[in-house]
């Protein structure tokens, strides 16, 4: 059949799509999924101090209350579609081994693949200083970087917390970054006590101390080397660090704050069409969903950045 067909929805390729999970991303942790009727969505954003601000609340025997109104700025967005697609020929499902279904081999690799490129997009802005209320590069003049033994990381970060909007919940960063925080001397020794400088600072103590309720490390990779050419894989997180608040109630249906949400209308899906691929024809497999990742709220965010010496 020809290539134009449309796909018709696979129910079992579909739950596999659905859910199918690499866990070494995460882009779902940071820009969560929230679903939105229809392909063009709205939002409304308050204006940020006047959730802040302090207005008489008291109520007299035969008075009414102090009205409060709320003015708002409506932002519009509009999914994309995303999705991947693989044949699969026929022949190659008549001689699968036992247990084996190429079909199902082929929806799996092409969701981890959708999902890698999603990962690429929330990587990329996570790494956006516009994206952010503030942002610091410790490159700058009288700053010292993260792997630097002699900054007083504790203090340091707690006043970098105290800065947003809303006091960030949340720190990401990439591998590298998170190997010289948890061995940084200092915060060895504010572990340890007397115990030393040796070792490794467990997340539980960080959270903690910072007092975060999550921290994301970004380890994903990709394949920059062209088709054919010998593998050269690269880090999809660059090495800065981010302190965000999430509300996990934060929908695109409500105004509460948080720093990121995915938009998506339906589900992630696979399909499927006949195809010619070789003697006795094939099927192509596609993978795909519409979405959109959007910061919501950037005041509730930080960025750093040159945060390591340059090697």
């Amino acid at each position: 059949m020809s290539n134009g067909m449309p796909f018709t929805p696979d129910v079992e390729q579909t739950a596999i799509a659905i859910a199918y999970r690499n866990r070494a991303l995460v882009a779902d942790t940071l820009a969560p999924y929230s679903p939105v009727g229809l392909r063009n969505y709205k939002w409304t954003e308050f204006k940020k101090g006047e959730k802040f601000t302090v207005v008489d609340d008291k109520i007299g025997r035969k008075s009414t209350p102090n009205q409060v109104e709320f003015s708002v700025e409506e932002r519009t967005g509009s999914v994309v579609d995303h999705g991947l697609s693989d044949v699969v020929p026929n022949d190659d499902v008549t001689n699968a081994p036992a247990n084996y279904n190429p079909r199902t081999h082929a929806a799996e690799s092409l969701t981890d693949l959708v999902l890698l490129n999603r990962e690429i997009r929330v990587a990329t802005m996570y790494n956006k200083a516009a994206n952010f209320g503030s942002t610091q590069s410790l490159a700058a003049a009288g700053h010292k970087r993260l792997d630097d033994d002699s900054l007083d990381i504790l203090p340091f970060f707690l006043e970098i917390l105290d800065a947003p909007l809303m006091r960030p919940n949340a720190m990401t960063l990439s591998q590298s970054v998170a190997t010289k925080l948890r061995t940084h001397p200092k915060l060895l020794k504010a572990f340890n006590g007397t115990s030393g400088d040796q070792g490794l600072v467990p997340w539980s103590y960080i959270k903690e101390v910072l007092e975060l309720e999550h921290v994301t490390v970004g380890q994903a990779r990709l394949n920059t080397a062209k088709k054919g050419q010998a593998v050269n894989l690269q880090k999809v997180w660059q090495d800065t660090l981010s302190f965000t608040y999430h509300d996990p109630l934060a929908s695109f249906n409500n105004n509460r704050m948080t720093f990121a949400l995915t938009a998506r209308y339906g589900s992630r899906t696979s399909g499927n069409r006949e195809v010619s691929a070789g003697l006795n024809g094939g099927v192509e497999i596609m993978v795909g969903e519409a979405v959109q990742e959007q910061i919501i709220a950037k005041d509730c965010g930080i960025l750093l950045t040159n945060v390591l010496t340059p090697a």
